[in-house]
C-alpha cells in the first residue's frame, strides 16, 4: 500500500521520519548526533511514498505519485483502446509503447541466466516442441508439489478465506475482460492472402475464446457471470467508469498487462510474429490457473472459468497446440518463401512477443501469493548483492529505529529491520520491492538522481556508511531497475531495421495495405437510393442475375469482409447475441467449419479445407485467365472502386457505423446467392458458397431481430442495406451486355 502516516505522531516528526528512514537504517555505525543532524534538516521532501497492495484491503491514497499517474495511464489507455475510433490520436503513443514493452521485458530477460525461450537459439520444430514440452513437465511438477502439500496438512496458497477470494477476483478482472484481446485484429482483410492460412488459425483461438458464437461459452460473459455474483456493481469492462477508484481495483500490474494484450494486436500486419509468440505464451496453462480452480472451489465461488482454461488451452488439441502448430506453419511458410535466414529472424520475433506475455504480471500482489514467487529471488546478480548488503547492515541498525512509526511501503521501519525476518529470501524480495518504489531516495534507472545515493557519497549525511564497492553496487542496482527501456533493445534483438519515430511511421498510411488507419467517416457522403429493398418480414431479397462486370464484382467482393471485422476484435464487445452472430457470419466468410455442441481445437486447424471468401475470388480470377493478386491492395489497383475504400473507411468505426455496416454486411449474403448459381465459379466453389450463404442467413436474422428493437438502429441499417445492395446490382448487366473484365 502506498506509504502512509501514523496520526498519533506529530506531522513534522512523520516528514522527518519519511526523509530518513531510507538511509538511516542502513549504517553501521552512526551517532545519535548525526540523526539529529538529519531531523534538523529543513529541505527534507516530503513526497516519500509508494504503492504496494496489500490483500484483501485496496489501497490506500495519499497524493499522487508516479506509480499513480502510471496507473492512471494504464487505465485510460485500457479505455481508449477499445474506443480506438474514437480516439485515433492515441495510435502514435500505443506503437511506441509496445516497442518499450517488448525493450523492457526483453532487457530483463537477457539478464537471466535462464532465459526461457530465448535459450532456443536456433528454430527448429523439434527445438519448439522440446522447450514447450519442458516449460509444460515445468508446470505440471508445480502442480504436484502443490497437491503434495495440501494433502500434507497444507493450507490454501492463493486465498486465505472467501472475502479474500473474493477481492483477488476483483483485481484480475482488468485482464480478464479483454481475454482474448491480443488476437482481436488478427483477421482482416488487408492481410496478403499468402499469411491468411497463419491468421485463420490463429483467429480460430480468438474465435474459440469468445465462445464460436455460443455466449455461454464466450470466456467474457463466463467471466462477468462470477462478477454479478461477487460484484453486482462492477460496471462493463469497456465502460469509462470501469477504471474508477471506487471500484478498487488499483494493482498497476494487472492494468498494464491487460494494456499489453490491448495493444499486440492493434499493429497486426507490423508484428505478426510477436502476435504469434504472444499467443503461444498466454495460451499455456499456468500454475496460477490449476490453483485458483481448485481454492476457488474450496471457498464456495464458482471456479468454471478457470476449468474452462484447464480443459481448453490443453496442449494436445486445445489453444495450447493451435499456437504452437499456427508458430511452426508460419515459420515454415517464411523458410520457404523467403529461405532459412529469414526464418530465424522470424523467429526472434516471436520470441520477442513470448518473452512479453511471460513478463506479465496477471494476479494480484497479495500476500499468499508472494511465496509462489520468492523461487525465482533474487532475479540478477544486482538484486543478490544489494540483499547481502542490506542484510549485513540490518544487524546493526535495527535497534536504533526500534521506536520509529514511520513506515517503508508495507511495513514499519522497526519491522523491516528485523535481523530473523530478514534472513527470509521472501522479506529481501518484499524490501528491495518497496525501497526501490520510494521515491525520492530511489529513481528507477537514475542513480545520480536517486537521493539515497547522494547522501551516501561525499558531502551527503550518510557518507561513510557504506564502502566504496557497497555504494557502487547499490547504483548498479538502482541504473538496473531502469524505465523506460530504449526502444534500441527491441530493434537489435530481432534484427529488424529500426524505425522512425510512430508519429512519423504511421503518418499517410494506406488503408488497402495497413491496419489501423482512420480518416473522415464517410458514412454522410453518400445517400441510400429510394427503393424499399427490406421486405417487412425478411431481412433479405432476392437479386435479378445478370451479366456480372468483374472490374466492379472482384474489388467489393474481395474487401466486403472487412465490414465485421472490428466487432469482434474487443472481447468486452461480443457478449451479445447480435455480436456472438457476427463472429459466426466472419467464420462463414472466413472458411471454418460451421459451428457444432463443441470445440473444434486442433481438427480446425487441421481441416485442409478452408475455402472462403478471398478462395472464392482468387477462384473467380484464375477461371478468367487474369493476374492473381497478392493482397486487397493488388485488388484494388488492377480494378479501381470507390466503394471498396469507402467500405474500408466504414469499418474501422463499428460504433459510429453500426447499422449501416450490418445492412451492407446482409446484401451481400444475398450476393453469394447470386453468385453461387453462375458460371464464375467451379461446382465445389458453388456449393461452398452455398453454404456460405445459408449460415448468413441465420446470422443476419439475429441482429436484424435485435436492430428493430431501436428506431434509428434499423433506419441506419436499412440505408445500409439499401446502399450496398444498389451498389451489387451496378455490378450486373441485363439484356447481355459485355462483361467488363
Amino acid at each position: 500500500m502506498p506509504f502512509s502516516v501514523n496520526a498519533d505522531v506529530p506531522l513534522k516528526l512523520q516528514v522527518f521520519f519519511g526523509a530518513t528512514a531510507v538511509f538511516v537504517f542502513i549504517i553501521s555505525t552512526i551517532t545519535v548526533q548525526a540523526i539529529a543532524k538529519l531531523f534538523s534538516r529543513e529541505d527534507i521532501n516530503s513526497e516519500i511514498k509508494g504503492e504496494f497492495p496489500q490483500a484483501p484491503a485496496p489501497p490506500l491514497k495519499t497524493r499522487h505519485d508516479s506509480q499513480d499517474e502510471e496507473l492512471q495511464l494504464y487505465k485510460d489507455l485500457y479505455f481508449k483502446l477499445q474506443h480506438l475510433e474514437q480516439y485515433p490520436e492515441i495510435l502514435p503513443q500505443s506503437r511506441d509503447l509496445l516497442i518499450s514493452l517488448f525493450s523492457e521485458t526483453l532487457s530483463e530477460a537477457l539478464k537471466k541466466t535462464n532465459s526461457g525461450i530465448l535459450s532456443v537459439e536456433q528454430y527448429t520444430p523439434e527445438s519448439l516442441a522440446d522447450f514447450m514440452r519442458n516449460e509444460a513437465d515445468k508446470t505440471a511438477q508445480q502442480w504436484e508439489q502443490y497437491l503434495a502439500r495440501r494433502k500434507a496438512g497444507g493450507r490454501t496458497e492463493i486465498f486465505s478465506d472467501r472475502e479474500e477470494a473474493k477481492w483477488w477476483l476483483r483485481q484480475i478482472a482488468p485482464v480478464r475482460y479483454v481475454d482474448g484481446a491480443w488476437l482481436g485484429h488478427i483477421n482482416t482483410i488487408t492481410t496478403p492472402f499468402s499469411l491468411r492460412r497463419t491468421a485463420k488459425d490463429a483467429f480460430q483461438v480468438l474465435s474459440e475464446e469468445l465462445g464460436d458464437g455460443d455466449l455461454g461459452k464466450n470466456h467474457v460473459y463466463v467471466y462477468q457471470q462470477v462478477m454479478n455474483d461477487i460484484a453486482p456493481e462492477l460496471p462493463p469492462g469497456d465502460s469509462a467508469d470501469f477504471g474508477h477508484p471506487r471500484h478498487q481495483m488499483g494493482q498497476l500490474c494487472i492494468w498494464k498487462a491487460a494494456v499489453a494484450q490491448l495493444l499486440i494486436s492493434l499493429f497486426p500486419h507490423d508484428f505478426l510474429p510477436e502476435i504469434l509468440g504472444f499467443n503461444m505464451h498466454f495460451e499455456v496453462v499456468s500454475i496460477e490457473t490449476l490453483v485458483a480452480a481448485k481454492e476457488l472451489k474450496e471457498v464456495k465461488i464458482n471456479p468454471y472459468y478457470f476449468l474452462l482454461h484447464i480443459s481448453i488451452d490443453n496442449a494436445d488439441s486445445g489453444h495450447t497446440a493451435m499456437a504452437i502448430e499456427t508458430v511452426r506453419g508460419y515459420l515454415e511458410h517464411i523458410r520457404k518463401s523467403a529461405g532459412d535466414l529469414a526464418a530465424q529472424q522470424a523467429w526472434k520475433r516471436v520470441q520477442a512477443g513470448y518473452t512479453l506475455s511471460a513478463s506479465l504480471i496477471t494476479t494480484p500482489d497479495c500476500a499468499t501469493l508472494r511465496a509462489a514467487a520468492v523461487g525465482s529471488f533474487p532475479r540478477n546478480e544486482h538484486e543478490a548483492e544489494v540483499a547481502k548488503i542490506f542484510k549485513a547492515k540490518a544487524h546493526v541498525a535495527h535497534r536504533i529505529h526500534c521506536s520509529s512509526a514511520v513506515k517503508i511501503g508495507r511495513r514499519t521501519l522497526v519491522d523491516w529491520l528485523e535481523p530473523n525476518a530478514f534472513a527470509s529470501p521472501q522479506w529481501q524480495m518484499d524490501f528491495l520491492h518497496d525501497l526501490s518504489n520510494l521515491k525520492p531516495w530511489v529513481y528507477k534507472g537514475d542513480s545520480r538522481r536517486s537521493k539515497l545515493i547522494q547522501e551516501l557519497c561525499w558531502e551527503g549525511k550518510m557518507f561513510g556508511s557504506f564502502t566504496q564497492r557497497e555504494v557502487e553496487s547499490v547504483q548498479r542496482w538502482i541504473d538496473s531497475l531502469g524505465k523506460p527501456y530504449s526502444s534500441h533493445i527491441y530493434w537489435s534483438f530481432t534484427g529488424r531495421p529500426e524505425e522512425t519515430a510512430s508519429t512519423t511511421a504511421l503518418q499517410n498510411q494506406d488503408i488497402t495495405a495497413n491496419h489501423p488507419v482512420f480518416s473522415p467517416n464517410p458514412a454522410n457522403e453518400f445517400s441510400a437510393p429510394p427503393p424499399p429493398y427490406l421486405p417487412p418480414n425478411t431481412p433479405t431479397s432476392a437479386l435479378t442475375a445478370g451479366t456480372p462486370v468483374l472490374a466492379k464484382l472482384l474489388p467489393i467482393w474481395f474487401a466486403h469482409p472487412c465490414l465485421l471485422e472490428s466487432f469482434v476484435c474487443i472481447p468486452a464487445k461480443t457478449s451479445t447475441p447480435s455480436a456472438a452472430a457476427i463472429l459466426c457470419m466472419l467464420r462463414a466468410q472466413s472458411g471454418f467449419g460451421a459451428e457444432s455442441p463443441g470445440v473444434a481445437g486442433m481438427d480446425e486447424v487441421r481441416r485442409e479445407d478452408s475455402t472462403g471468401i478471398v478462395e472464392l475470388g482468387l477462384e473467380m480470377v484464375r477461371r478468367r485467365g487474369l493476374a492473381e493478386p497478392a493482397c486487397l491492395k493488388d485488388v484494388l489497383g488492377m480494378w479501381r472502386s470507390e466503394f471498396a475504400v469507402v467500405m474500408l473507411r466504414l469499418a474501422m468505426r463499428p460504433e459510429e457505423n453500426r447499422g449501416l455496416l450490418l445492412g451492407m454486411a446482409a446484401a451481400f449474403v444475398v450476393l453469394y446467392d447470386v453468385v453461387a448459381a453462375s458460371a464464375l465459379l467451379s461446382e465445389s466453389g458453388r456449393e461452398v458458397l452455398g453454404m456460405i450463404a445459408e449460415r448468413g442467413r441465420r446470422y443476419v436474422e439475429v441482429w436484424v431481430a435485435e436492430m428493430r428493437e431501436d428506431e434509428v438502429l434499423y433506419a441506419q441499417y436499412c440505408r445500409g442495406y439499401g446502399w450496398g445492395r444498389a451498389e451489387i446490382e451496378s455490378c450486373f448487366e441485363h439484356e447481355g451486355a459485355r462483361d467488363g473484365a
